[in-house]
């Protein structure tokens, strides 16, 4: 672990190494190879076997074209829709993230930051965004400034606090 690191940057490592994975490699047998080195990789660096089968299906499940609780079989056929999935999902984030800069560029867009300590983050980003929807939506005068409303989780602990005290030099 590196100190300093949130808990949710350690997930993300894992996927992103998949995703690139999933870009650089145009066949089945490849990306296999692929994620074997990473899995190896991470366990070598100390990450349970748990973590990285919790999200490597994790990973299939946000680019499975199936429906979900459906199994899903990686293989030379379904690695090809998996790795479309991919590609257009990545093209969507561009998009998103251009729609952002446009509107931070115009003065539109409102960053709401929370802590994040341990419970249900979907569950508090719903019901937030249905308060605004209730309130702030059907006021014709928001609804004229054309204005969005981003709410960011920040966590308050980085995964080394979690594990381990730093030591006084």
């Amino acid at each position: 672990f590196v100190y300093g690191h949130s808990r949710l940057l350690h997930r993300q490592w894992f996927r992103f190494a998949l995703i690139r994975a999933g870009q650089y490699c145009t066949s089945f047998e490849d990306f296999n190879h692929e994620r074997l080195y990473i899995e190896l990789t991470f366990l070598a660096n100390g990450y349970s076997l748990d973590f990285i089968e919790y999200h490597f299906a994790q990973f299939l499940t946000k680019f499975n074209s199936t429906p979900p609780h459906t199994p899903f079989n990686l293989n030379h056929l379904t690695y090809v829709t998996l790795r479309h999935n991919l590609f257009r999902s990545i093209e969507q984030e561009k998009r998103h993230i251009i729609e952002i800069q446009q509107l931070q560029k115009r003065h539109h867009l409102i960053e709401l930051n929370y802590l994040f300590d341990w419970g249900s983050r979907c569950e508090f980003k719903r019901q937030f965004h249905e308060f605004c929807s209730q309130i702030l939506e059907q006021d014709p005068i928001f609804k004229t400034y054309g204005l969005k409303i981003r709410l960011n989780s920040k966590h308050c602990y980085s995964s080394n606090t979690l594990f381990a005290r730093p030591t006084k030099i």
